[in-house]
């Protein structure tokens, strides 16, 4: 079976999403307008999003310690070692912004690892962390989010592979409508039953590595 690993960031590799964490480690109630905004129809989920984050103004050193304060699944680490061992491409597909998932990434040694489809970011103390969203062209642009993870894996199924999806939120919906196995929580775990789309819980990342291991016996 050619398996493939495609996996939401925030609120599935890690425990936490980095918005929520901004929020209440740097931000005040009247700063929430931009995702009010959002929640509302007003702007897109990538405005809401890239307004909130360009909200942050540390220190570069402290804008990477609020990162690392981000807890990550206990089993992530093993499930990228072993789809390493065992030729199962890894995809990160997210909302959110790559440079915090990069950083995450390249502090647990794993970076190279593993396929990134996000916002393109930058960060400055001044101007905040800004979020640029894919070329129009692009096969996995979406307007509303940034990225389409349902045209990544509608893309990895039309080459034929098995695709394992694990999310949490929204934007994985579209995601989940197309993957072969489904691990969801939160939200998307909702949002799948009200869909009729078979989803298995994601207690913790170490259901995703089981399952892996279990599709090469």
């Amino acid at each position: 079976m050619n398996t493939v690993l495609v996996t939401d960031f925030d609120g599935t590799i890690t425990k936490k999403d980095f918005f929520y964490h901004v929020i209440d480690e740097l931000l005040e109630e009247k700063d929430l307008a931009p995702w009010n905004d959002y929640q509302t129809g007003k702007i897109t989920h990538f405005e809401g999003l890239n307004r909130i984050f360009q909200k942050i103004h540390l220190e570069k050193e402290e804008l990477h310690e609020l990162i690392l304060e981000l807890p990550v699944e206990e089993c992530f680490v093993n499930t990228v070692n072993y789809c390493k061992e065992n030729n199962i491409s890894i995809y990160i597909v997210s909302a959110g912004a790559d440079y915090y998932i990069k950083f995450i990434l390249d502090y647990l040694g794993v970076q190279d690892n593993i396929h990134i489809i996000s916002n393109t970011s930058a960060y400055s103390q001044k101007t905040g962390l800004e979020m640029f969203k894919l070329e129009e062209d692009s096969p996995f642009y979406s307007y509303n989010y940034g990225v389409d993870k349902g045209n990544v894996v509608k893309y990895l199924k039309n080459q034929g592979k098995h695709v394992v999806f694990a999310g949490d939120g929204t934007p994985d919906l579209a995601a989940a409508r197309h993957a072969d196995v489904v691990f969801a929580r939160g939200i998307l775990m909702e949002l799948c039953r009200k869909n009729g789309i078979k989803a298995q819980e994601l207690d913790s990342y170490c259901s995703v590595l089981e399952y892996l291991k279990d599709c090469k016996q």
